[in-house]
């Protein structure tokens, strides 16, 4: 019995010892744009993210309705990572001050896959007309 009443200790003690198990499994995925207009870049653009989407979710849309986004910075790069499995759409909004009209606006289709395509770095062009 005292056995027993020992073993179950022990089991207890090295059970609360344990760090706790992680909430989530983080992905090593990544979405990584530089915005581009006439071959410059757009920095400080804004890149909407609609996870997801098998359509493309159109330029009127609010940002609440996309579940996320991330802003370019000086050389027009920007990154988001994790992103989940899936294709997703990128939908941007810039401005321009070389070109008239200045306001710029563009879309990607990407596709994330772990084992494929886990990490994708690319150039979204985007223009003043759609």
């Amino acid at each position: 019995m005292r056995l027993s009443i020992l073993i179950l200790g022990m089991v207890l003690a090295l059970s609360m010892c344990r760090p706790p198990e992680p909430e989530t499994v983080p992905l090593p995925t990544e979405i990584c744009v530089k915005t581009q207009h006439h071959h410059q870049p757009i920095p400080k653009a804004t890149v909407y993210v609609k996870y997801n989407a098998d359509s493309f979710p159109g330029y009127d849309k609010p940002p609440s309705y996309y579940d996320d986004s991330f802003t370019t910075g000086p050389d027009g790069r920007g990154c988001i990572h994790p992103v989940p499995e899936g294709r997703h759409w990128l939908v941007a909004y810039g401005y321009d001050s070389l070109y008239f009209p200045h306001d710029v606006w563009g879309s990607l289709r990407v596709d994330i896959a772990l084992g494929v395509r886990a990490k994708l770095d690319t150039v979204m062009y985007i223009s003043e007309e759609h």
